[in-house]
C-alpha cells in the first residue's frame, strides 16, 4: 500500500513540473512575438508609429485684439472715468480711441474740440463712449467717416454719420463728406445743432418720408449747409 502512495505521488510531481515547463516556455514565445512587433526588418529597432495630433476645427473663432491710438490726451474726472482731451503727441489720421486711458480710467466722455486742426480723417468711437457733441468733431476738416464700435449702448453710425442709438437724432455728420447723396436714417426725428456745420461739401440728401414729415423734424441750429443741398423725398 506504501508503495503504491509513493508512485502516485512521484506521478503527481511529474505532471507538476512538466506543467511548469510548459506555461514557461508558454510566456517565453509570447515575449518574443511582443519584441518582434517593434523590431524592423533588417533585424534592428522599430520606430513606434506617430500618432496624429488632431487639427484645429475649421472655421473657429479668432479674436484680434484692436491697437489702439497712443498718445493721446485724457482729463481724469476722479472717479475712474475720464474724458478725451486732445490729441496730446497722437499723429494718427485713423484714430481708434482707446476705452482706457494709460491710467486706467475707463473713456466715457469727448470733449468739445478735443480733435480740433487734426488730420484725423476717421474715428472708432469705443463702447465706453457715452457722452459726446458736434463739438466734439469740430475742426477736423479732413474727417470723413465715424465708426462706432459693436456694442456700444448709447451711439451707432451710418454710412459715416453719428446717431444716437436708435437713429432718431442726427449728431455730427464729417465735415470732409462729399458724397453726393447723404441717406438720412427711417427713424430721424431730430438734428443736433451743428451737425452739418461743417459740410460745405454736402451736395445731396435723401430723407425717408414726405415734405410735409421733413418739416416735423427738429433741426438745431448752425446747419446751413443742410440748407443748401438737394432734397429728394421717399415716401
Amino acid at each position: 500500500m506504501k508503495i503504491v502512495k509513493l508512485i502516485g505521488c512521484v506521478v503527481l510531481l511529474c505532471v507538476l513540473v512538466a506543467g511548469c515547463v510548459l506555461l514557461a516556455e508558454e510566456s517565453r514565445v509570447y515575449a518574443m512575438e511582443d519584441g518582434n512587433k517593434n523590431e524592423a526588418p533588417d533585424g534592428g529597432t522599430a520606430t513606434p508609429p506617430e500618432v496624429e495630433t488632431p487639427a484645429p476645427p475649421v472655421g473657429g473663432s479668432v479674436t484680434v485684439t484692436p491697437t489702439y491710438s497712443e498718445g493721446l490726451q485724457f482729463r481724469s474726472n476722479g472717479d475712474g472715468t475720464c474724458a478725451l482731451a486732445g490729441m496730446g503727441s497722437c499723429t494718427s489720421s485713423c484714430l481708434l480711441i482707446p476705452p482706457k486711458s494709460p491710467s486706467g480710467d475707463t473713456v466715457t466722455e469727448i470733449l468739445p474740440f478735443a480733435l480740433k486742426d487734426s488730420i484725423v480723417g476717421a474715428i472708432e468711437i469705443p463702447t465706453t463712449v457715452k457722452t459726446l457733441t458736434a463739438a466734439s468733431f469740430a475742426g477736423c476738416p479732413r474727417l470723413t467717416y465715424l465708426r462706432v464700435a459693436s456694442g456700444n449702448e448709447w451711439y451707432t453710425e451710418q454710412d459715416g454719420v453719428l446717431y444716437s442709438k436708435t437713429g432718431n437724432a442726427l449728431i455730427y455728420c464729417p465735415a470732409g463728406l462729399s458724397a453726393a447723396e447723404l441717406k438720412l436714417h427711417q427713424n430721424l426725428r431730430r438734428i443736433h445743432a451743428g451737425a452739418f456745420a461743417e459740410c460745405t461739401a454736402l451736395r445731396g440728401i435723401t430723407f425717408y418720408g414726405t415734405t410735409a414729415e421733413w418739416h416735423s423734424v427738429i433741426v438745431g441750429d448752425d446747419n446751413d449747409p443742410l440748407y443748401a443741398a438737394v432734397f429728394q423725398f421717399i415716401p
